[in-house]
């Protein structure tokens, strides 16, 4: 048996996981306006992300844990601060965009480097791996 006789197994560490990661990443963002999915959202367009279906498809198990329908209102509040430009579906990262990234993404840099202290990158490989083959094969149970 893989998991020893204990109430902290996986399911308690994704979940705390969740949890610390929404916090912690809000508190590193406050300074520039986001939060983690914002955050998300944002990064998603900076590496070319350009649709938002394509935005959704990409953080549908985030949708289902914040019970929303779609990330559109993040992208049209992202229009209104200049940061992208909408057209129907399409998303156009504006300079101002790319210029909101950059500043986020040192500070998202910098709480990843004290977060995953201690943790070499080969690890956070490995584990990352490993949690999408146990929902791989969670998935294949399912049909």
């Amino acid at each position: 048996m893989l998991q020893q006789n204990t109430t902290k197994r996986i399911g308690y560490w994704l979940v705390l996981l969740h949890q610390a990661f929404d916090a912690a990443t809000t508190k590193a963002l406050r300074d520039v306006g986001l939060n983690r999915r914002q955050w998300q959202v944002l990064h998603a367009i900076s590496i070319g992300v350009r649709t938002v279906s394509e935005i959704d498809e990409a953080f549908r198990p985030f949708l289902v844990a914040d019970r929303e329908e779609s990330y559109r209102p993040v992208v049209e509040d992202f229009a209104h601060r200049g940061w992208a430009e909408l057209d129907g579906d399409v998303i156009t990262q504006t300079d101002a965009g790319v210029s909101a990234h950059e500043s986020a993404e040192v500070l998202v840099n910098a709480h990843a480097d004290k977060q995953l202290r201690g943790i070499t990158q080969e690890e956070f490989l490995l584990a990352n791996d490993v949690l999408r083959r146990i929902a791989e094969n969670m998935r294949a149970g399912e049909s």
